[in-house]
């Protein structure tokens, strides 16, 4: 079955209808006379009052109401057309008929009703041929290929407006699923992700981070990222800042030790790395295990220097993936090297690099019996010097690389296998020797990290600069778009209005209803203050119950009246104040913001629940910063 039309088409439909039944009534009494003026302009009198109350019952519909009862309308428009045929018996009335019949591919709403009215129309046209002999004229038959033609051309309207329905449906499907995939990366992430602020401490950390320091997480969030290390292992927030800048690529890599409170001290591989101006990206792997191994085997610190150059590579480079593997065939001497990442939707793994295109793409099936399922399940490293001689061993692998020798090789973050790494050789190899098996190991280790780093960047950066309570933009975004769109006003010589928005007695209804509550009243908040603006304005959540706005290309009066909408569509019973300014030209964002806040007060000292401008000084700027904006206003 077809699935309808969505409401606003058809409200938009109907309400189109009544209006042009309306004119037509107009027309038909200025045009006809006698008992045709009566009948036709009555009747289409009649219908455009029908199609309008339609159209205001699509506006608000009753609870258990379904929209596709209102394409019952859709008959309306075909008795307008039938009727001139019956009461004036001609022909050319036809051409009225045919054009309802092409709009009733996109007026009404439910597929069977638009299928019934149409039968309809076709029907009430045939029994008007028959019954008319007015109507039997040489045009007869051009009007009959006509008419099917504009059942044929609503019919065809019809199927490509539904089909691009579907195709819009099924296109926000997908970005809401993926836009609640990249959500959940961040909380699923093995390895240990935080973010920290200009200061140094963490803003948001995720599960994985916490277990890694074996913390509660708000033991952690507002914290210094290396409040729990050991104390000969602490860095300031200029040690920090001095390391990433001295990094040639822009990151700053360490081992600490992170002691937990059962007293068991844990080493920890550190990635800091800026995200934006005030932002650094904190990455912790647990290598307590490769520490103690490194501290047994001194004797390879030519190979460890090796890898750490390699990591280098990996994390510098734009392809992480064929990094990783030319690093990895470069240390282990091999041949050939392949690199399998799950697919969770198909229980697969897919080969994402290797050192022969013609591999990649290539996939594995998880259900099968395979070496490379078995690594991905046991996270168990395996080598087989005759591969060919192991019943487990792929023969189309043994074809598609080559190899006399494999080695397989699991990706662990966080105790979780994420990949598999498949190193060939196509020579034998009696014993793949400690060297080989350690590079591997420890570039497996960096693969975990490149992985992690390349999924989880461009999601933190975005839950940096959003409120998680509202979902508006928070103060460091509203910070940082703020100066663009006064750079912008500048350049192109558009107004610029800023407000401030504060709720009244927010305090009180706080202390009245709970916080949860006082939490729902700023998510309803939120939405409201948006819809209400136009989609060029820029609102944020300022910080409590105060809220920023920013309205590009809007003088000061059409801005007093956007605002006004703003003031008036504030949830349910409360009431809130707002102070604007539209920007002079001259002055810096710190005084408009200032002269902002200003009027805000200005607002709540005359009673709140209103809008106030701000008053636009002459005096000279001051030489001092304004005071930020923390005044608390109930």
């Amino acid at each position: 079955m077809t699935r309808s039309l969505d409401t606003g088409s058809t409200r938009w439909v109907l309400g189109s209808l009544a209006a042009f039944f309306l004119l037509l009534a107009v027309v038909d009494v200025l045009v006809l006379d006698g008992t045709e003026q009566i009948v036709l302009s009555g009747f289409a009198w009649g219908s455009a009052a029908v199609l309008a109350i339609g159209a205001a019952l699509t506006r608000r519909p009753r609870q258990g109401r379904r929209p596709a009862l209102l394409s019952l309308f859709g008959f309306i428009p075909v008795l307008n057309g039938l009727v001139p045929l019956y009461v004036t018996g001609e022909l050319h009335q036809t051409s009225m008929l045919m054009l309802i019949m092409v709009g009733l591919g996109v007026a009404v709403s439910s597929t069977g009703i638009a299928i019934a009215a149409a039968a309809t129309a076709t029907a009430g046209w045939i029994v008007a041929v028959l019954l008319r002999s007015g109507l039997h004229t040489e045009e007869l038959t051009y009007y009959s290929i006509q008419f099917g033609l504009a059942l044929t051309m609503g019919t065809l309207l019809r199927m490509s407006l539904i089909r691009r329905q579907r195709q819009i449906r099924a296109m926000r499907d997908e970005l809401t699923a993926a836009a609640e995939r990249f959500r959940g990366i961040f909380e699923a992430s093995p390895a240990g992700i935080g973010l920290s602020g200009p200061d140094g401490r963490f803003i948001t950390v995720n599960p994985a981070l916490c277990r890694l320091l074996a913390r509660e997480q708000d033991e952690v969030v507002g914290a210094d990222v290396f409040a729990h290390a050991h104390p000969d292992d602490r860095f300031d927030l200029d040690e920090i800042t001095r390391r990433i800048g001295a990094a040639t690529d822009g990151v700053a890599r360490m081992e600490v030790r992170f002691c937990r409170p059962d007293d068991d001290t844990r080493w920890v591989w550190i990635t800091l790395s800026r995200t934006g101006a005030d932002l650094i990206l904190v990455q912790m792997q647990d290598v307590t295990a490769r520490y103690q191994a490194e501290r047994a085997t001194r004797d390879s610190e030519r190979l460890l220097t090796a890898v750490a150059g390699v990591a280098r590579r990996i994390r510098t480079g734009e392809d992480a993936r064929t990094n990783i593997v030319n690093a990895v065939r470069e240390l282990a001497g091999s041949d050939g090297v392949m690199l399998m990442e799950p697919v969770s939707a198909t229980e697969e793994l897919v080969i994402t690099a290797a050192s022969g295109r013609h591999l990649v793409g290539t996939r594995i099936s998880l259900a099968l019996t395979s070496m490379s399922a078995q690594v991905y399940r046991t996270g168990e490293p395996v080598f087989r010097a005759d591969p060919a001689a192991d019943p487990i061993v792929s023969p189309a692998l043994l074809e598609l690389t080559r190899a006399r020798s494999l080695l397989w090789q699991p990706v662990i973050a966080d105790g979780t296998v994420i990949a598999v790494l498949c190193v060939s050789w196509t020579h034998r190899l009696h014993d793949v020797g400690d060297r080989r098996a350690r590079a591997v190991a420890l570039l497996a280790d960096e693969t975990a990290l490149a992985l992690e780093h390349e999924q989880l960047l461009r999601h933190l950066e975005r839950m940096a600069y959003t409120d998680t309570l509202t979902g508006l933009a928070n103060r460091r975004a509203w910070q940082a778009q703020l100066p663009r769109l006064v750079a912008q006003a500048r350049r192109t010589g558009d107004p610029l209005t800023v407000a401030i928005a504060d709720l009244d007695h927010f305090k009180r209804y706080n202390d009245t209803y709970g916080h949860p509550a006082g939490d729902e009243l700023l998510r309803l908040t939120a939405a409201a203050f948006t819809e209400a603006l136009r989609d060029s304005d820029l609102i944020a959540r300022w910080g409590g119950e105060e809220f920023a706005m920013a309205l590009p290309d809007c003088p000061a009066p059409d801005a007093a009246q956007v605002l006004d909408r703003v003031r008036a569509a504030t949830p349910g019973a409360e009431t809130c104040s707002i102070g604007y300014a539209t920007w002079d030209g001259q002055e810096t964002v710190e005084q408009l913001l200032s002269r902002a806040d200003d009027a805000l007060y200005q607002a709540k000292e005359g009673g709140r629940n209103a809008v106030q401008e701000a008053v636009l000084t002459l005096s000279s700027p001051p030489t001092t910063p304004p005071p930020p904006l923390t005044r608390l206003i109930s």
